[in-house]
C-alpha cells in the first residue's frame, strides 16, 4: 500500500465514522419508535417463557418442528433420504475398501 492509498483509506474510515455518529445522534434525538418498547417487552417475555419450557403459542412450535413436536424432530420423514443401505452393505464396503 502506498502512502497515498493509506491516507485515502484513513480519510474514508474517518468519513464513515462521522456518518455513523451523525446517524446515532439523529436516532437518539428522535427517540424510540411507537411500539418499539412494547415489542421488546414481548420478545423478552417470550425468551423467558422458552427458557422455562413454556410455549406461548403452539402454532410457531408446530411450524418449526413439524408433526410430533420436538420429540420427533429428527425422525425419518416420508420421501426423505433413506440412507446408504443396510448395515451389512456398509460392512462389505469397508472390507472391500
Amino acid at each position: 500500500m502506498t502512502p497515498a492509498e493509506a491516507i485515502e483509506a484513513a480519510e474514508l474510515a474517518g468519513a464513515q465514522s462521522r456518518y455513523h455518529h451523525r446517524v446515532a445522534r439523529e436516532m437518539y434525538a428522535r427517540g424510540p419508535e411507537p411500539g418499539l418498547i412494547e415489542g421488546c417487552v414481548l420478545a423478552l417475555s417470550d425468551l423467558k417463557a422458552v427458557q422455562h419450557g413454556i410455549v406461548r403459542d403452539a402454532e410457531p412450535e408446530a411450524l418449526r418442528y413439524r408433526p410430533g413436536g420436538r420429540a420427533h424432530f429428527a425422525d425419518p420423514r416420508p420421501g426423505g433420504f433413506p440412507g446408504r443401505g443396510t448395515q451389512r452393505e456398509a460392512e462389505l464396503e469397508l472390507e472391500a475398501g
